[in-house]
Parts: C-alpha cells; structure tokens; sequence
C-alpha cells in the first residue's frame, strides 16, 4: 500500500492577521511509482508526476485546481486511476508549464506549504524552494 510522503498546501491569507484559509491540498503516495492526489472541493483528482519534476508537476496542478472555479470540475469523474500529465496534456505543454513554474505561482497570491516525511523524492527540493522563494514564489516547507 503505497505511504505519502509529502504534503502540500494551497492557502490564502485572511484579510486581517496572519491567519490562512485552506483551499486546497496535495499529497505524494510513494508506491512502485510515485502518484499526487490533489484533494479540493470534496473531490480528489491523481496524476503521476515525471520523475525530474515532482515538486514542480504537484505546485502546477495544485495550483491549476485553485484557480478554476468549483462548478468546473465539481461534475468532473474523480477518484480515477492516475495518468502521467504527459499522457495527459501532451510533452509541450507539460514542458511550458515546468519552465514557467515560478511565474505560474508568484502572480496568484496563493500561500503554498510542503511538508516532507522521510522519503526517496524529497532529498534535492530545498534548494528550488529557496530559489522560488528568492523569486517571489509564496511557500515555505517543513521537514
């Protein structure tokens, strides 16, 4: 049975205080192949990230979910067998999407945290998320 290893949450900042609303939340299951589950709305949504780019593939998703309204994919079939997002959306866009990680998540205003367990996927992210950080991407992480 595969075990989560990593957790991220999408929040907002309430509007006085340093208080945040959930909107959403991903875990990464480690298994034979490693899966996202992003949870929002009642409804939970899986793909398999590529291998180089967990971390990235689980903030855009993540990410893509908080930003479409709730009536988009409140009638979506959830809870299916993951596809990789190549499998998915096509090598190109995939590609677009990674290359443009920092500005897709700097311009929402969303409040990402990671949360990492021991784990084979989480060893080399501290540096990206020091480098996102240094680039006005809003996440912080917690080991």
């Amino acid at each position: 049975m595969p075990e989560f290893t990593s957790a991220l949450f999408a929040t907002h900042e309430r509007p006085f205080g340093q208080e945040h609303s959930l909107i959403a939340h991903a875990l990464l299951l480690e298994g034979s192949r490693p899966y996202w589950e992003v949870h929002i709305g009642g409804k939970i949504f899986r793909f398999i990230p590529h291998p180089d780019f967990i971390l990235e593939d689980g903030l855009w998703q993540l990410n893509n979910y908080c930003q479409i309204p709730e009536s988009e994919y409140k009638h979506d079939v959830s809870e299916n067998a993951p596809l990789t997002l190549e499998e998915e959306f096509g090598e190109d866009i995939c590609s677009k999407y990674r290359n443009s990680i920092v500005k897709e998540l700097s311009g929402t205003g969303i409040h990402y945290k990671l949360i990492t367990w021991p784990g084979f996927w989480v060893n080399k992210w501290d540096a990206k998320i020091k480098k996102w950080q240094d680039e006005a991407v809003k996440i912080t992480s917690h080991s």
